[in-house]
């Protein structure tokens, strides 16, 4: 019995304590840098000037509008400025819109006319004022001219459209629709 007290009385033998584990921190990752190529769904390409492009002929679309009317533009370069500019916007039904395909809206009329020759005097897309009355011709001819600018030239320079070796299957489409 005093073996069984002694033995109650005795000091406990301390417990072993699990020791904490290193707590180990994720190291974040890095984000990648954006790039040039980068570009999200629905981006217009960048480039508002003709500088550093070769010469030839830029083509460019703008989306279709909740109407289906869309905007092409042809742009000339040489010498690393705009000398010429040749919009046209297309109704939903794929007519160009003018006065002698019975389109009627003096606004966007007088926009697709003056719109390219503010090009030329500016040589910067986002110089382009709004055209008031004609906001939507507006925009349209902006978002054609940056995607043809942002891409490559259609058709080569003069000496190349003089040699015939460009195919200029593109050239006069606008012209081709029938009347009436």
């Amino acid at each position: 019995m005093v073996l069984v007290l002694l033995t109650a009385c005795a000091p406990a033998q301390p417990e072993a304590t699990p020791s904490p584990s290193p707590i180990v921190t994720p190291s974040p990752v890095p984000t990648p840098e954006p790039t040039d190529d980068d570009t999200e769904e629905g981006e217009v390409g960048e480039v508002t000037t003709p500088e550093g492009l070769e010469d030839g002929v830029y083509v460019g679309n703008s989306e279709e509008d909740d109407r289906g009317n869309y905007g092409e533009i042809r742009i000339t370069i040489a010498d690393e400025k705009i000398t010429d500019v040749e919009f046209i916007e297309y109704t939903g039904d794929g007519k160009p819109k003018s006065a002698e395909t019975g389109y009627e809206y003096e606004e966007a009329l007088q926009a697709i006319e003056e719109l390219p020759q503010q090009l030329i005097e500016t040589q910067d897309v986002d110089q382009i004022d709004d055209f008031s009355g004609a906001t939507g011709t507006t925009e349209k001819f902006r978002t054609a001219a940056k995607k043809a600018l942002s891409g490559e030239p259609k058709e080569g320079g003069p000496e190349q459209q003089e040699d015939g070796n460009e195919d200029n299957e593109t050239q006069d489409n606008a012209g081709s629709a029938d009347e009436g």
